[in-house]
């Protein structure tokens, strides 16, 4: 286990992306330069606050943590749970992943996303490779590529028709607590967050299943070095769908399954342990080449 090296600083406040405003959040170690950052990009619903957790355990290692939050979600404006375009959605990981290289020059840098940050952090690395060429390695939690239990496909046809006609009609998609980890200190504390929201655009929710599937058709275009974990136990997304997507993006990625864990892995009772890995994973990849002819290691908690 790592022992924690740094006590932590930690700022807030508002940055530009894409010509509009976004909270930021950002945890920095505070008796040392950093050895590496981090972009994080959260889930559905969720905020950059709700991983301070993980982002001061990360800052103590000496790895300087930013997150934003999207588009209609934690402190950053638009309506909760509406999107213009997923593009919109890449456009805020790229300007987050921007703002990291600029706060933080000439230091390895790493795109982490969980759930539907997940999903973006995958999407954006295979349509648009460039933009995460200053990057050290992609860290993936819990990925949205398919659901824990997917809608049949009529009903999928049905849902892209209407929005079509109403993009921005929005549903309750409220996520049971429970099923996010088995801290119950964390099962609390998602319940009573007022920045957590719970309803979703139907154009969101047709983009997240639509570009799931993409990402798992296109998984062999993968360019960059990734590290893909995920729960057993998670009943919210589709342990494995990121299996499958692992194995097809042959030779660029690490698969670690956590038994025992639900969907917030950062959030779970093996949560140190987690960070441990990653950090000995991020350190890795500063060190070797990306020219592997086959994935580092698949393996099990």
């Amino acid at each position: 286990m790592q022992s924690y090296l740094s006590p932590v600083d930690s700022k807030s406040g508002i940055v530009q992306s894409s010509g509009s405003r976004r909270f930021y959040h950002r945890w920095t170690p505070a008796s040392m330069s950093p050895w590496a950052a981090m972009t994080l990009v959260h889930g559905f619903g969720d905020h950059g606050g709700r991983f301070a957790g993980m982002a001061t355990t990360l800052a103590s290692f000496g790895i300087a943590v930013q997150a934003i939050d999207l588009v209609g979600h934690g402190r950053s404006p638009g309506r909760r749970g509406c999107i213009e375009s997923y593009d919109q959605l890449l456009d805020d990981v790229c300007d987050g992943l921007q703002s990291s290289i600029t706060s933080f020059p000439r230091i390895p840098q790493f795109l982490f996303g969980q759930s539907m940050g997940g999903n973006l952090v995958l999407n954006l690395a295979l349509r648009r490779p460039q933009d995460v060429k200053g990057t050290n390695g992609l860290i993936v939690g819990s990925p949205m590529l398919r659901a824990g239990e997917m809608p049949k496909e009529y009903y999928m046809d049905a849902g892209r028709w209407l929005a079509s006609k109403f993009p921005n009609w929005r549903f309750k998609a409220a996520v049971d607590p429970t099923k996010l980890s088995h801290d119950r200190r964390v099962q609390d504390a998602y319940h009573r967050d007022p920045s957590v929201h719970r309803t979703m655009s139907l154009r969101l929710a047709i983009n997240l299943v639509d570009s799931g599937q993409w990402a798992l058709e296109n998984a062999s275009l993968l360019k960059s070095r990734t590290l893909l974990m995920h729960g057993s136990e998670d009943t919210l997304t589709c342990s494995k769908a990121t299996q499958s997507f692992a194995e097809a993006a042959d030779g660029m990625t690490t698969f670690r399954l956590w038994n025992g864990c639900r969907h917030d892995l950062h959030d779970e009772l093996q949560r140190e342990r987690v960070f441990d890995y990653m950090t000995r994973w991020m350190k890795q990849q500063c060190v070797t080449s990306f020219k592997l002819n086959r994935p580092v290691f698949a393996e099990s908690a």
